[in-house]
């Protein structure tokens, strides 16, 4: 028999015993859920409430013995949950291409306006090296570069977070 493995699930203090093909099974479950609500703003509480109503199933059936949950259990437990659809009826623009990177200012975590964030956002640069760039070159610019940070200031859109440009990248064009 194979080793077991701990799945913690939010919502639930318990770690519940189960086999790598069951947490292998409800890794893809839980991937796909965040794959099918993506565009959904509501995503991240709607997946931590499949989660904790999966653990509410593991409760019921490992608090009886010690025996871990094998992948044909957890395949039962998750046909119970049921399948994950988007909230909406899904309209056939939704079905093209995501919108994909887009230039932006994020104001969370920002600190001085958030463009650096937002550059760093768009390319998938660690932002800290970003900043670290953008200053060495406004210093060898003789402050030129500042003059074109300034006019990405008042040009370019404000997204809160950075989770907020990652579900608007990810998410259908409009029509």
């Amino acid at each position: 028999m194979e080793d077991p493995t701990i799945i913690r699930l939010t919502g639930h203090v318990a770690a519940y015993p189960a086999t790598r093909e069951a947490r292998d099974t409800l890794r893809r479950y839980l991937d796909e859920a965040h794959r099918t609500l993506r565009s959904d703003p509501d995503a991240d509480d709607i997946v931590r409430d499949l989660e904790s109503a999966i653990g509410d199933r593991l409760s019921a059936l490992v608090g009886s013995g010690d025996a871990p949950v094998t992948g044909a259990r957890m395949a039962a437990i998750l046909a119970e949950v049921g399948p994950v659809s988007p909230a909406g009826p899904v309209s056939p623009s939704a079905a093209g291409r995501p919108r994909g990177r887009f230039w932006c200012r994020i104001h969370e975590g920002g600190w001085f306006g958030g463009v650096c964030l937002g550059i760093a956002a768009y390319g998938g640069f660690r932002v800290d090296w970003v900043r670290t760039v953008v200053l060495l070159l406004t210093l060898f610019s003789g402050g030129l570069l500042a003059i074109a940070y300034l006019a990405l200031l008042l040009v370019l859109p404000v997204v809160p977070t950075v989770a907020d440009y990652e579900r608007q990248r990810d998410a259908p064009r409009h029509a």
